[in-house]
């Protein structure tokens, strides 16, 4: 069936059936442009306006699609007819990229149409991608009020009350929504965090119990157990079950970097390297698993296993300049050379003895141990060749200091940073430098202008430990 057969169809029955045939086939633009002949047929079945604003969204042709939506929603329609319509519309617009209009689009859908959930869903969503989180909250309670039986709308409400930290109001919907789905693990819980933000601890901890009954590969349900119990000042039963939450989802990121950051206070380095350990065997582990696990085994002064992990972690991961520096350490601890260590790496990566890749792996295992004089001596051979490098410089500030040469230091370092001045470890390191020569209003002024890139919390809260000897918030 071709578009040109239109006006030799007899009723509309035919044309339908003809716009089906080829919807199937994906030939959308021949069917927008048999929809747009039927419907000058037929000017009083909206169907035909709608399928030609249907058909042109999907071929691509948005504008085009825009104004047949528009079209429909002009003339006389049925509220289904006027409800696909707006959906068209605000679709086209949101593929134009034309967000606001799309949001304001589905406003007027929803004010014209109240009780049509699809819209309010469309309406809640497009808030959330634009983070305006009272009106996701709006949105989604309307759409879950006209169809409690459906599981997504309820979690659209959860998660705009969250973002919003409506904490109180938000127990009380997961509490209804649970009521509705008693065996959904996701929403007990999404119950269980409400619960433990609300500072409900002993609550929190049958709920997110159920729902690991329900669920027990719900990573999230795992926490809120842990962190309740924690809470409540049972340290070792949330050890413990962190760590049995690592064994029933083994190579979890985020459970990991809790049971590291927890083992601590805890003192269970042996925790972690039990767990990462079974974690690097999968075929997903990031690299910064690998890093936790060689720096404890280090820690843990098991410098041979550390060497053959941190070289396994080098091939594994060889655009990660930080594993090389990390076998380097090992290798130096396991009482190696600093030639033999170069002759090792060289080896393991195949690589010329005499490649700067080597060098700059062996200064930095170098100042990780605080050999500063070593590390100054390589530096200098290969400040000589890349006399402008920022990694090398920022290599030799950071040796200085360490030696006690803090003005030449802190010059080569304000020099980086006037260079390279979104370096974020260059500023870290001349905060640093001012800091170890008490110059301590200098320090606080690296500090901010450190503040103001942006670095990642983990790495900030360290600076602001060293520098005011607290961590941030």
């Amino acid at each position: 069936m071709v578009a040109t057969a239109i006006p030799e169809l007899e009723n509309p029955a035919q044309a339908k059936a003809a716009l089906a045939q080829l919807g199937q086939a994906r030939q959308f633009q021949e069917a927008a442009s048999l929809a747009a002949k039927a419907a000058a047929l037929w000017p009083d079945d909206a169907d035909f306006r709608g399928e030609r604003a249907r058909h042109l969204l999907a071929a691509g042709a948005l504008l085009d699609a825009e104004a047949a939506a528009r079209e429909v929603l002009l003339a006389e329609a049925s509220d289904a007819q006027k409800e696909a319509a707006w959906i068209i519309l605000a679709d086209a617009l949101i593929r134009q990229e034309r967000a606001a209009d799309a949001r304001e689009t589905l406003r007027e859908a929803c004010f014209a149409l109240p009780g049509s959930v699809a819209l309010q869903a469309r309406r809640g969503h497009q808030a959330a991608q634009a983070g305006d989180y009272p009106e996701v909250i709006d949105a989604y309670q309307a759409a879950r009020d006209l169809a409690p039986e459906r599981e997504l709308l309820h979690l659209g409400l959860l998660n705009g009350l969250w973002m919003a930290k409506r904490y109180a109001l938000g127990s009380a919907a997961a509490a209804r929504a649970v009521e509705q789905f008693p065996e959904s693990a996701v929403i007990r819980q999404q119950q269980a965090s409400f619960l433990l933000a609300e500072g409900r601890a002993a609550e929190a901890i049958s709920v997110a119990r159920a729902a690991l009954a329900l669920d027990p590969g719900n990573p999230t349900a795992h926490w809120a157990l842990v962190d309740a119990l924690w809470r409540q000042d049972r340290f070792n039963e949330a050890f413990r079950t962190l760590e049995a939450a690592c064994e029933t989802i083994p190579g979890n990121a985020f459970l990991l970097n809790e049971l590291a950051r927890l083992s601590v206070p805890m003192v269970r380095r042996d925790a972690v390297i039990q767990f990462y350990r079974k974690a690097i065997e999968l075929p997903d582990a990031s690299p910064e698993i690998w890093n936790v696990l060689i720096r404890a085994l280090i820690e843990e002064e098991e410098f041979t296993t550390a060497t053959a992990i941190a070289r396994r972690a080098l091939l594994a991961h060889a655009q990660s300049a930080n594993f090389g520096s990390l076998l380097v350490e090992a290798l130096l601890l396991e009482g190696k050379t600093v030639a033999a260590t170069s002759s090792d790496i060289a080896s393991t990566l195949d690589i010329s003895l005499e490649s700067l890749d080597i060098r700059h792996f062996v200064t930095s295992g170098l100042l990780a141990l605080g050999r500063w004089d070593e590390a100054i001596a390589q530096l200098e051979e290969m400040r000589s060749l890349q006399p402008d490098q920022p990694d090398l410089l920022l290599k030799f500030g950071i040796a200085l200091a360490g030696r006690g040469a803090f003005r030449e230091a802190i010059a080569l370092l304000l020099e980086l940073t006037e260079k390279h001045p979104a370096h974020l470890d260059a500023w870290e390191a001349l905060c640093d430098a001012y800091r170890q020569a008490k110059e301590i209003k200098s320090a606080i002024a690296a500090y901010r202008r450190f503040e103001t890139l942006k670095p990642p919390k983990p790495k900030m809260n360290r600076l602001r430990s060293r520098l005011f000897g607290e961590e941030g918030i």
